[in-house]
């Protein structure tokens, strides 16, 4: 049955809301007796043995020249800033110790209102002085106050164009809009060696001093997992022009009382002069095992917030078994949380999911993030497994809040009715002209959120409000 929400509805939601997102950021890390411990702290030393807090190490490049060993514990000390990107080690946990804000590890590797300079080099445009050799996913201003949209080149009809207004674009000259930029790397490149320039138009002048902090996402993972066994837990990770933790095949995976924010937008390739964008808060590519996102604030993610995924194609089998996304706050993604697994070229592999849990998570404006600058304007929704083939046992999405889509609160496809994900005890609140999206066997159809819903959704709640309140 469709209801109209209360107040007392929508206060229950805000405040169950707020108290999951001050408990996330409340959390701290007791490190495992026994363990071996290695500190990371802004006052360290890289000379150090990092074996104690008087010890520590400074930088992210210490991790990787002292290879941390199977069974330890690296802590950053809280209230503490790191640049760069790095690899966890297989079988290592990566925490915090001390007191004050969680550990905040940034893979745009410096501030542009603080390091280099800008330079109006047209009207209203400005270039800035360092060359980053990696695509600029976004830019970032003031913690998240302001955002930049990032204007990328098609080649598909030969001349280049804006993707997404499909307008003339041959250069930074082009650039017209308030806070949009281009990062010149040269046509159809995706990195370069030598560098490329970015050009801001900022009609306000020097964005030096229109902002007081401007982050570079940067092209690639700010944590990259490097093998089983690996513990995320307690860091902030931000700005990333990639994934937040990106992972292909891998066991034993744990991310959780994290903060992950201000992800993605890099471009990932070019086809028939075509691009292509993405970035993951957290990703596993291909199969897994004991796959845990939990107690995770998640925001402001160019694709996913958490995602499980493999696309149709190639000849491998490919397992997913025992994933968990458990009480998470994750809001303004494109997607809250993604999943695929298409099959195989060959008939004879193996491509299945088995013991999926969806649960107790808090899922909230899917599509209003900074992603919408993307050129898809269909596709954002809480859940989305798409179209694809998804052949699963035993996945439940059960207890979740969805609130509010500015396209879909659903999209779950699957190839045999027995595949289909239980879905129960969720609450789903859309706008009453809005979807809720697609649930069934692959193609989907088109569901609009008036209840008109199939009988596999009968045990949830359903709500809408009216555009006018």
């Amino acid at each position: 049955m469709l209801m109209s929400p209360s107040a007392s509805l929508f206060a229950q939601l805000h405040e169950s809301s707020e108290e999951l997102r001050r408990s996330i950021l409340s959390t701290s890390h007791e490190p495992a007796l026994g363990k071996k411990l290695f500190y990371i702290s802004p006052s360290g030393n890289d000379e150090n043995d990092g074996l104690s807090p008087k010890s520590a190490w400074r930088t992210l490049g210490a991790l990787a020249s002292h290879k941390i060993p199977s069974g330890s514990e690296a802590l950053f000390e809280r209230g503490g800033i790191w640049r760069g990107k790095f690899r966890a080690e297989p079988g290592v946990t990566y925490s915090s110790y001390g007191s004050g804000e969680k550990p905040r590890i940034y893979g745009s590797e410096l501030d542009g209102a603080v390091t280099g300079h800008w330079r109006e080099v047209a009207p209203d445009i400005w270039r800035y002085s360092r060359k980053l050799s990696g695509d600029c996913g976004g830019i970032v201003f003031d913690g998240g106050r302001r955002h930049a949209v990032k204007i990328t080149q098609s080649f598909e009809s030969g001349d280049p164009v804006d993707f997404v207004t499909k307008k003339p674009f041959s250069g930074f000259e082009d650039l017209t809009e308030d806070l949009t930029f281009f990062h010149d790397l040269g046509r159809e490149r995706v990195s370069n060696d030598e560098g490329g320039r970015i050009y801001l138009c900022s009609k306000e002048g020097d964005p030096a001093e229109r902002f007081s902090e401007i982050e570079f996402l940067t092209r690639g993972n700010v944590i990259s997992i490097g093998g089983d066994g690996v513990t995320i837990d307690d860091l902030c990770i931000m700005y990333g022009g990639s994934h937040g933790i990106g992972s292909g095949t891998v066991r034993d995976l744990t991310v959780r009382n994290c903060v992950i924010g201000w992800i993605g937008g890099s471009l990932q390739f070019y086809r028939n002069g075509r691009p292509t964008r993405f970035g993951n808060g957290v990703e596993i590519y291909g199969g897994c095992e004991n796959y845990t996102v939990e107690h995770n604030l998640i925001y402001q993610i160019y694709d996913a917030g958490a995602t499980h995924q493999l696309s149709t194609g190639g000849d491998g089998s490919c397992e997913m078994s025992h994933v968990r996304y458990l009480d998470n706050l994750i809001e303004y993604c494109t997607y809250s949380i993604e999943y695929f697994l298409g099959a195989a070229n060959d008939p004879n592999a193996v491509r299945k999911m088995s013991d999926i849990l969806i649960k107790d998570n808090i899922l909230r404006y899917a599509g209003f993030g900074w992603g919408d600058q993307r050129p898809d304007k269909s596709a954002a929704s809480h859940i989305k497994g798409w179209d694809s083939r998804n052949e699963a046992q035993d996945f439940r999405i059960e207890d979740n809040s969805l609130i509010f889509s500015r396209y879909m609160l659903l999209h779950c496809g699957f190839g045999d009715e027995s595949w289909a994900p239980v879905v129960r005890g969720n609450t789903f609140l859309q706008y009453y002209d809005g979807e809720l999206g697609r649930f069934g066997v692959a193609p989907t159809g088109l569901m609009r959120f008036d209840c008109r819903t199939p009988e596999s959704l009968a045990g949830n709640e359903f709500y809408a409000v009216r555009d006018d309140g």
